[in-house]
């Protein structure tokens, strides 16, 4: 067949969808005559010949570009184009799920690194040193259950002088101020006799020191005034006060431990007496203690604490108050491991003023921060806020 032939063929071969064009302007001229009577039949006419002549027009560029194609062919086609489609898109569905399985196990990974770096401190010696940081073995010890008292200081009353003249008369020097110490024989002042006109001095008792005085020059005073408070400070007492619930615990004897604040002096004594009445505006006993004061530590009108032991009680890990702190919401031990120092919680069981009983947490001869383990936390917590926190040399 020649190529004048094919053309004309092709030419006067029906398309399928001039067919369907002529279909569809067929049927809305149709719908348009039932909905609007007025309308021209001229016009379907002419609407079917401009399809015609642009279906041609189509057809003939479509000859011109080498693009004449059945009907067939092109469902073949699209189902192919729609099998890939569907094959690149179950493609890339795995590779989106493998992707997200390969985030999945990056996060697992980071994660337990994470746990790793801020669940231990690691620091050298040389910081172990700066901070003054203690380490301990963990080992047995005994509590002691106690009763926690208040007190106060006072003045040994069988250690203080009030210093008075024998005979009224003026004063005429003093020789001594507060807070002076003095020795035995020691000259205070001098005074003139009202009724004989001759001098004659005040003299210390005992060694001391000058608590109170109430004397000028030149003022008379009566005979026994009280002019000068001499006191030997070398001992003190602590007067306790006994709350009624614990009376019946409390007794002559026992070891009282003495504490004047958390750095302050603390001193271990026994009660040497209890008084056999009630306060009648406290309602409270008292039980004193003999405190020794050769340093002079303890002040007369200091408020103090005793803790009076009543029974002991032996456990299998004691460790002081000190190593023990709060962390993350539990109550932990920094504990020595071979990566660094990590806040071990633990279980506490009884305890005294100075010591806690370990129920699980803490094994006896594991090394753990007995005293300022709270260096320890500040550098945790740097950690937990990024960074490589937690390494210190």
């Amino acid at each position: 067949m020649n190529d004048s032939s094919h053309s004309i063929q092709t030419l006067t071969r029906p398309r399928p969808w001039l067919v369907a064009l002529v279909a569809v302007t067929l049927m809305t001229a149709t719908y348009g005559q039932d909905d609007h009577d007025a309308h021209d039949h001229s016009d379907h006419g002419n609407h079917v010949e401009a399809a015609e002549q642009d279906g041609a027009h189509a057809d003939h560029e479509g000859h011109h570009e080498g693009e004449a194609h059945t009907s067939a062919e092109h469902s073949e086609q699209n189902g192919h184009d729609h099998a890939q489609e569907a094959e690149h898109d179950e493609h890339d569905e795995h590779a989106e799920h493998e992707e997200e399985d390969h985030e999945g196990h990056d996060d697992h990974e980071g994660h337990g690194h994470d746990e790793h770096e801020e669940g231990v401190v690691s620091i050298s010696a040389d910081v172990l040193r700066e901070f003054n940081i203690i380490l301990a073995a963990a080992a047995s010890g005994v509590l002691h259950e106690e009763v926690i008292l208040p007190g106060e200081i006072e003045f040994n009353r069988e250690q203080l002088a009030h210093v008075t003249p024998r005979y009224a008369g003026t004063v005429t020097g003093i020789k001594a101020r507060l807070a002076d110490k003095v020795k035995k024989g020691e000259v205070l002042a001098t005074l003139e006799s009202t009724e004989t006109l001759r001098p004659f001095e005040l003299k210390a008792p005992f060694d001391g020191t000058i608590v109170a005085y109430d004397i000028t020059p030149g003022e008379t005073v009566e005979a026994g005034s009280a002019l000068f408070a001499l006191a030997d400070l070398s001992s003190v007492w602590a007067d306790l006060r006994i709350y009624q619930r614990d009376l019946s615990k409390v007794r002559k004897g026992q070891r009282v431990v003495i504490v004047n604040g958390h750095e302050g002096p603390r001193f271990t004594g026994t009660i040497t007496y209890i008084a056999p009445t009630i306060d009648k505006h406290t309602r409270t006993g008292l039980a004193r203690i003999v405190v020794d004061n050769e340093g002079g530590e303890w002040r007369p009108g200091q408020f103090v604490k005793g803790s009076i032991s009543i029974d002991e009680h032996r456990a299998p890990v004691v460790i002081p108050r000190t190593a023990v702190l709060t962390h993350e919401g539990s109550t932990v031990v920094f504990v020595l491991t071979e990566e660094g120092f990590e806040p071990r919680p633990v279980a506490l069981g009884k305890s005294d003023a100075t010591s806690y009983e370990v129920l699980s947490g803490l094994e006896p001869g594991q090394t753990y921060v007995s005293r300022n383990a709270i260096s320890l936390k500040a550098e945790m917590n740097k950690g937990s806020f990024g960074g490589h926190a937690g390494h210190v040399h």
